[in-house]
Order: C-alpha cells, then structure tokens, then sequence
C-alpha cells in the first residue's frame, strides 16, 4: 500500500480574494471557475507533474514527510503525508514569499499506463475510472484556514485531464524505471489559496481511508515574508 498511502492527497479547489491580496482567509471560487487561465482539473494534472518529478532522496520526498514544492513558477503546493488512521495530527511548517498563491490537495489519487494494478489504466476511460474508483473511498474531506472551514468541500472534487508525465528520475516515487513515461488521470479534492498576508497563517486538511486505514491529518503552518 505504499503509494495508494501518499498518493491520495492532490487537487485542486480555487479559493478567491475577499478583498485584496492582503486578506486572510479565502473563500472558494465555484467548481467551474478558473485561476490564471487553467481549470481546477489542469492545476491538479500539473502539480501532479511537478511532483513525480522529485526524485526520493534520502528517503525524503514532498508526498513521503510532507513539504511544499513548486508548480512551474506560478505556484506553491503545501503536502501532507498520509498516515496511519488515527494517528497525531502532522505540523508542516512553511515559508513563502508575499505574492505566492498555494495549492492545496487534501486528497487524491492518480492511476497510469505505466502502472501495476490497481493503478492501471490501458486508456483514458479506464485510468478515469481507476482514478475516480479509488477515490470513492476516500471519506469527510476537511479544509480550514486560519481557524474557519472551508465550507463543503466535498463539492470541489475534480479530475485532470489526460496528461502525459515527463521522464522520471531515478529513485522517483512511483518506483518504475528511470525515463519512464506514461499517459495519467488524477482524480481528487483540495483547494487553491490566493496570496496570503505577511505574516503566520493555518491551513488545516484532512479525509480517511477506512478501507486502506490510512487518513491525512495535517496543520501547514505557513510564514508569509515581508515584501521587501
């Protein structure tokens, strides 16, 4: 269950300003709003690709401790580990720049071409259905930020659209052979946070996996630097 256990965590929910890039706390855009010119689903297919490119060092990746890693130049995504169900909450601290928007997944899986069952796919109906079959297990999606829930965010669950991933590194996550290559379904739910103010915000999120007993139970502690 290795990676059924840090895959179920990315996607992505727009969150937009309540007023300025100052506010604290974002609320969410509707499920068919965009951010930059991308769809929910696009946000989601590209920080699945930013991740599958880190390799593990040190036993050490992204989707394995927790951590933040970039998407492209345009993007921060702050991710949890996912854990034993019933275990402690994981603190993750962070630090970003001002001007930064986050991604967010609570949780989500990927299913490819490439893969052994049961994330395999032989075309794209199949890897939807794969990906969107394993999420079904995934139960209460939670998100809150600086103490106020997000509200429902069972209604921003999303799926990529086919992608295809770029050549993994050696000792990447998915444990297949360097300059692997496949095509790639992400099906999942999270939340893209606008700009934050300067200064100490708190992203909680988490959802179970009863089925696997595994969850995601996580507290970004996220630093905003003063501009300079």
């Amino acid at each position: 269950m290795r990676y059924i256990c840090a895959r179920v965590f990315a996607a992505v929910v727009f969150a937009g300003l309540l007023a300025s890039p100052a506010t604290t706390y974002a609320q969410a855009h509707p499920s068919n709003a965009k951010f930059r010119g991308l769809t929910y689903g696009e946000w989601l297919g590209a920080a699945w690709q930013a991740a599958l490119a880190i390799p593990i060092e040190g036993g050490s990746h992204p989707w394995i401790n927790g951590g933040a890693f970039a998407v492209g130049d345009r993007m921060v995504a702050p991710s949890a580990p996912v854990i034993p169900l019933g275990s402690p909450k994981v603190t993750i601290p962070i630090t970003v720049s001002p001007a930064t928007p986050l991604t967010v997944g609570i949780i989500g899986v990927s299913c490819s071409v490439a893969e052994a069952w049961p994330f395999h796919g032989e075309d794209e109906a199949e890897l939807r259905a794969c990906a969107n079959g394993l999420l079904d297990l995934a139960q209460d999606p939670y998100v809150e930020i600086d103490g106020k829930p997000v509200t429902d965010p069972g209604a921003y669950r999303t799926e990529s659209p086919l992608f295809r991933y770029a050549a993994l590194p050696v000792n990447n996550y998915l444990g297949l052979p360097p300059g692997t290559q496949s095509d790639a379904v992400v099906a999942g739910y999270g939340l893209l946070v606008p700009p934050l103010s300067t200064g100490v915000h708190r992203i909680a999120v988490s959802a179970n996996v009863p089925a696997f007993g595994i969850a995601v139970d996580a507290e970004f502690i996220i630093t905003v630097t003063a501009p300079r």
